[in-house]
């Protein structure tokens, strides 16, 4: 074989190679819009801004928290800053989120269904919802104040996972882990849960729920002692968030237009 014929296989050689190469792993321009009209398709948005969902932060540790009380009384009797406060906030999340608003019942307890009753108008009737975490505190005979953290996730292999965190908190509210085992952290038993509560009294119970609506909209709330604390909704372009509403001094609130 001349030389000049074994230059011209060795760049034919060459160029398959490339071409194998380029189409195997590189992918095609055709393939990566796809994926990404996909996505958009599926979502509403550029692939590139999908984002994972928000969690809620549980309520800071009350270190001088008391034991929850047996009941309410309704809001205006109870706290009629805290009533007059809700009026302002729903009326400025009507305005943020441009959603009807049904009228708030100064003569009932404030809680998670006659929230409900009040903003449902534009988002239909509750589909199903979820809960994210619980956060049970306790005060010991020795007087040091625990958090019992549970994080539900989802779990390929068993449908749903929780992960279990044990912490003590000084005066000044600075949080210390307590030990546990690998075992006792990842998918904690019921009765773990309840021995860990026997270290002391119970002083107040925290829950996340993600709560899916008929309109697609979905709320993430936080509600602490049967009470609300926080809440999130976004709707029509934009989003309300409100945190410290089991108390008139910490109720707070903000609108933000979405990109």
């Amino acid at each position: 074989m001349s030389k000049k014929s074994a230059l011209i296989l060795s760049l034919v050689a060459a160029v398959l190679l490339i071409f194998t190469f380029c189409h195997f792993y590189g992918g095609s321009p055709d393939e990566t819009a796809d994926e990404t009209l996909v996505v958009q398709e599926t979502t509403g948005v550029p692939a590139e801004s999908v984002a994972p969902p928000v969690k809620a932060e549980p309520p800071p540790v009350d270190v001088s928290a008391a034991p929850p009380s047996a009941g309410f009384l309704p809001t205006e009797m109870e706290d009629p800053g805290k009533f007059a406060a809700y009026q302002q906030k729903l009326k400025e999340m009507a305005v943020c989120l441009n959603m009807q608003m049904n009228t708030l019942d100064p003569n009932v307890e404030i809680n998670f269904d006659t929230f409900n009753q009040v903003i449902n108008p534009d988002l239909g009737d509750i589909v199903t919802q979820t809960e994210e975490w619980t956060a049970t505190d306790i005060r010991t005979k020795g007087g040091e104040l625990r958090r019992i953290y549970i994080e539900n996730a989802p779990s390929i292999e068993a449908g749903s996972s929780r992960t279990l965190k044990y912490e003590a908190f000084s005066a000044d509210g600075t949080a210390k882990a307590l030990p546990l085992s690998k075992e006792q952290m990842s998918n904690p038993s019921d009765a773990l849960v309840a021995s860990l509560e026997a270290d002391g009294e119970v002083v107040s119970r925290s829950i996340s729920r993600r709560i899916y609506y008929q309109n697609g909209d979905d709320l993430l709330l936080v509600e602490k002692n049967g009470r609300i604390f926080s809440f999130e909704l976004t709707h029509d372009g934009a989003t309300f968030r409100c945190s410290g509403a089991d108390k008139a001094s910490s109720f707070q609130c903000q609108c933000r237009n979405n990109p």
